[in-house]
């Protein structure tokens, strides 16, 4: 049954890559162009008219007008086009239409064969003026799909309505896939018959504007009325300290937006319209060709409003409101879906805050109805109409790119009785959303990691604990406050990231697709987010008036807000200890070891945790970065990861600390696909226990994936025990068939902040650069450069060296180089059931290394495929991972497969111990589940007749014979911790 699972999940996860790998190609390659002639393809139905039209355009400088007494059609003749489109699996038809007046009725295309019948076709709604995307793929179109013999497209006149015309442009029958994420709006609700709309929250805002309040609308109250302009002042402070620096501004912002401006020529015509580059969404615009994207926009709208609010000049209103304008002219409407505009959060946000801003100059010119409706559709506050409904994905981009848009299009509402009643929504929703999400959906874990793209995501985390930590302020001490139970949500997911950041700084494990560079810490803002919350209340009983952890921890990360900082001073709270212990995440497969002031990220994958996130242009060479990978942060003052020795220039992909990993080439190594990756291990059990929170263990069994350049079956079964600053690593059944490349275990890689920098091995100081060393036998003892030291069992060949080094940037292949020092096992090629021993003591004191250069102090009990088991001789805790069922003479008897137990006697002889399996328990295996974590029992045996010192749930004990029998159940990849004590 598991070797099923195993090739099962497998083959699902390779379906899903390969469907998440087809292209999607932008209109901009296909289109039908209206530019020098009507082409002989189109033939206009009796009472209609065609001709090419400068008044609006798309593209280029012309459209197709087509004018028309009904009833009429517009005939598309094109056999050989329309074949060519039928036969690409997925593809469809894009056009944008102008409409210079709205029609209560529908355009209706069909597709005929040449014999007259109609197997696909659609309608096309005509209630609105401007332009509009008409994007839909043939096999969502109603029809029944009887022939793709195509031979002619006919768009027929609306029902209803006598005359009329429209501007035709941008006519493509795609010849490849259309984006997956093409989205329903007013004019097409239907586009997207397969859209999984719980995951692709940017294509929901039509489904949620049909929602309706369930609360009713009424005159807020004096006191309700103080409420809402206390938010819009705090609202004004937040807009405020997030605009750049005067210098900036006059130096910078606005120079840029009158650039785009002026070669975007937008302009009013004489008969009232407007005019300019074309607006289109970031796949289908070509700015080669001066074509704008809603990021163009925004610069713009941003770039008048703070030349208007801090200059205080008006020089530039009239072309805030001419891009507004032109924008909405274009499609940044009320209803529309823009094609696809998937990802459009991240081209908006300043939008809105230019419009907060510029908000009483916009009700002077009596256009706040008219932009308010935009910003409110598009900022999707109609979704917090309704409470939050469980199960929806994707928060992390809600939270960071929408919801000060959703604040802002609430205050901003006409009356201050909608504004209350949306904010009374948005309060409702928004602490919903900080409800913990099943499965490997986006949010917040029961464990406290935050969810994005299907895995644990700091890199997304950050921004989006920054926008709740604005609500946070704007909404303290109003009706709008997050319910206490979101609070401690929302307070677990921030801790969590204290306590897998050393300072501000994360490991590479967790790197997602940002390794070795700036977006792996924690920004300032964020930060801040600690002490928002923290001023909302005290979660601990404490009775102070904020929390004093959250508090803490704001003041040990160096938060930046000048009145956080006041208020927590005025409460004698102080900067919190520095987290200490190990933690488990196993929704990431993750724990985390620390002590003092360093910290090492424990890292692997399994069946539902990706190991990382590869893109287009972003981390080529990160394959390695789970594959059982231990960094140790812990140098520098302030500490960080760069400090600790994890910089990219120069740095070995293939040697990630910790990793078991077959040495390749550049080319080999870049991942093997052009777009996405994120790879899954076939082996469910990888993953963390701990301890009585003080120690744990990490447990990586794995198998390399069919791919190319992929080793396919290569296994390894390793672990890693954490004793204090003790770290053990075992390995064993590192077998393979790769016989062109080495396979090796790298004990560490840092860069050399200077060449002089001396490395101990075996008593001796190597000072000199470069350095190449080899060595081998019983027992290798080695210092890095960073105050860590190494001892190696039984080793083959233990390579270690100081040296420059060349590797491709991970973005774009450039060549960069940089000094490094490196140590490793090697392997061999081809290795046969290999395994290693190796134990890190990080940063001891001289008495600690001379102590155990005499004796170690840990003893392997175990090391094999069925088991590793190690027992610490100074806290007297044995960890045994269990890769299959374990069956030993000593005191733990018998453990069941994939896990791993913990334990040790207490001084007055009870037992501690804990049971765990990292394995989550989804049994669906898709890129994301909603599924819930599923109970997983696991049974342990152990000699003598004991019991429980207090009830646990999910423990029961009983007994057989002389053993006592251990059944737990499991969850969530959480430990379960129980005491015994003797009957």
């Amino acid at each position: 049954m598991k070797k099923f699972l195993l090739y099962a999940t497998s083959a699902v996860l390779g379906l899903f890559s390969a469907l998440w790998q087809q292209p999607v190609q932008a209109a901009i390659d296909a289109k039908i162009t209206f530019e020098t002639e009507i082409p002989k393809t189109f033939a206009c139905g009796e009472n209609s008219r065609i001709e090419l039209s400068q008044k609006h355009y798309k593209d280029g400088q012309q459209s197709l007008r087509w004018s028309w007494t009904a009833p009429s059609t517009l005939q598309y003749n094109d056999f050989g086009q329309l074949i060519r489109s039928f036969r690409v699996k997925q593809a469809g038809v894009m056009l944008w239409i102008y409409n210079p007046k709205a029609i209560d009725g529908d355009l209706h295309f069909a597709f005929e064969t040449p014999t007259g019948e109609t197997p696909y076709y659609f309608d096309f709604h005509l209630d609105f003026t401007g332009w509009r995307a008409c994007w839909i793929k043939y096999n969502d179109m109603p029809g029944d799909h009887a022939s793709q013999q195509i031979s002619r497209l006919v768009i027929s006149t609306p029902e209803g309505v006598s005359s009329g015309e429209l501007f035709i442009d941008r006519l493509t029958f795609a010849e490849t896939r259309l984006h997956d994420q093409i989205t329903p709006d007013q004019q097409i609700p239907n586009n997207n018959c397969n859209l999984k709309r719980s995951l692709w929250h940017w294509a929901r805002l039509w489904e949620w504007e049909q929602y309706e309040y369930d609360e009713p609308l009424r005159e807020p109250t004096p006191d309700e009325i103080k409420q809402l302009d206390l938010v819009k002042s705090r609202i004004n402070a937040i807009v405020e300290a997030n605009m750049s620096s005067g210098n900036y501004i006059n130096g910078t912002i606005i120079p840029r937006a009158l650039k785009t401006f002026n070669a975007a020529k937008i302009r009013r015509t004489d008969d009232g319209g407007i005019i300019g580059a074309p607006l289109l969404s970031n796949d289908e615009c070509n700015r080669p060709k001066g074509e704008l994207r809603l990021d163009d926009i925004e610069n713009m709208l941003n770039a008048f409003a703070l030349n208007s609010y801090v200059n205080g000049d008006p020089k530039y209103d009239d072309d805030f409101f001419l891009v507004m304008d032109h924008a909405i002219d274009q499609g940044f409407a009320f209803g529309h879906g823009n094609g696809t505009n998937h990802h459009y959060g991240y081209n908006v946000r300043k939008i809105y805050d230019a419009m907060w801003l510029m908000r009483d100059k916009i009700a002077q010119r009596g256009k706040t109805d008219e932009y308010v409706r935009v910003l409110a559709y598009w900022s999707s506050l109609s979704e917090t109409r309704k409470p939050y409904v469980y199960g929806r994905d994707e928060l992390l981009d809600s939270w960071h790119t929408l919801l000060m848009p959703k604040l802002i299009s609430a205050l901003m509402l006409p009356t201050e009785a909608e504004q209350y009643r949306a904010m009374k929504g948005l309060s409702r929703w928004m602490s919903g959303s900080l409800d913990f999400t099943p499965g490997t959906i986006g949010g917040i874990k029961v464990d406290g990691t935050t969810f994005h793209h299907g895995g644990l995501y700091p890199a997304y985390s950050t921004g989006a604990f920054a926008t709740i930590g604005y609500y946070c302020k704007a909404v303290k001490d109003t009706d709008f406050n997050l319910t206490e139970q979101a609070r401690k949500n929302f307070k677990l997911a921030l801790l969590t990231m204290a306590n897998y950041t050393n300072l501000r700084d994360w490991g590479l494990g967790i790197a997602g697709r940002h390794p070795l560079n700036k977006n792996g810490r924690i920004p300032d803002p964020d930060v801040n987010a600690f002490g928002h919350l923290a001023a909302l209340g005290d979660l601990t009983g404490s009775g102070k008036a904020v929390d004093p952890e959250l508090a803490g921890a704001y003041l040990r990360l160096k938060g930046t807000d000048k009145e956080l900082n006041s208020l927590f001073k005025k409460e004698g709270i102080s900067a919190g200890p520095t987290p200490s212990g190990f933690f488990v995440y196993n929704y990431g497969a993750l724990g985390i070891h620390r002590r003092d002031d360093w910290m090492v990220t424990l890292k692997a994958f399994n069946t539902d945790v990706w190991g990382s996130e590869i893109y287009t242009k972003d981390n080529r060479y990160g394959r390695y970065q789970s594959y059982g990978s231990a960094p140790i942060i812990g140098s520098g003052n302030p500490v960080s990861a760069a400090a600790s020795g994890f910089v990219q220039n120069g740095w070995d992909w293939n040697r990630v600390p910790g990793a078991t990993t077959i040495h390749l080439p550049w080319a080999e190594l870049n991942s093997p696909l052009p777009g996405t990756l994120m790879e899954r291990n076939p082996e469910r059990f990888s993953g963390a226990s701990s301890l009585e929170g003080k120690n744990g263990v990490l447990a990586f069994q794995f198998v390399e994936g069919n791919r190319k350049n992929f080793t396919p079956g290569a296994t390894a079964h390793k672990s890693v025990f954490c004793f204090d600053n003790r770290l053990v690593f075992l390995g064993s059944g590192i077998d393979n068939n790769n016989t062109t490349y080495p396979t090796e275990t790298t004990l560490f890689q840092l860069q050399l902040a200077d060449r002089d920098e001396a490395l101990e091995v075996d008593g001796e100081i190597y000072d000199t650069f470069p350095l190449q060393l080899s060595k081998s036998g019983e027992r290798v003892a080695l210092s890095d450069t960073k105050g860590n030291f190494y001892v190696v069992k039984n080793v083959g060949v233990l390579n270690v060296t100081k040296q420059e080094q060349s590797s491709p940037n991970d973005k774009t292949h450039a060549m960069q180089t940089g000094d490094f020092a490196t140590a490793w096992i090697d392997h061999g090629r081809a290795p046969k059931q290999a395994g290693y021993e190796y134990v890190v003591y990080i940063q001891p004191t001289n008495k600690e290394i001379n102590r155990l250069l005499k004796k170690d102090e840990y003893e392997v009990v175990r090391k094999d495929n069925t088991a590793h088991v190690v027992k610490d001789l100074q806290t007297g805790i044995t960890g045994y991972v269990c890769f299959e069922t374990y069956q030993s003479d000593g005191f733990v008897r018998q453990v069941t497969e994939e896990t791993i137990v913990m334990e040790r006697v207490d001084a007055d002889g009870q037992i501690v111990m804990s049971v765990c399996t990292p394995d989550l328990g989804l049994t669906e295996k898709t890129y994301t589940t909603r599924q819930e974590s599923q109970p997983i029992d696991k049974e342990v045996r152990i000699n003598g007749a004991w019991e429980l010192v207090n009830p646990v749930p999910g423990v029961e004990l009983s007994q057989a014979g002389a053993e006592s029998i251990l059944k737990v159940t499991c969850r969530h990849g959480q430990p379960v911790e129980f005491r015994l004590k003797k009957k």
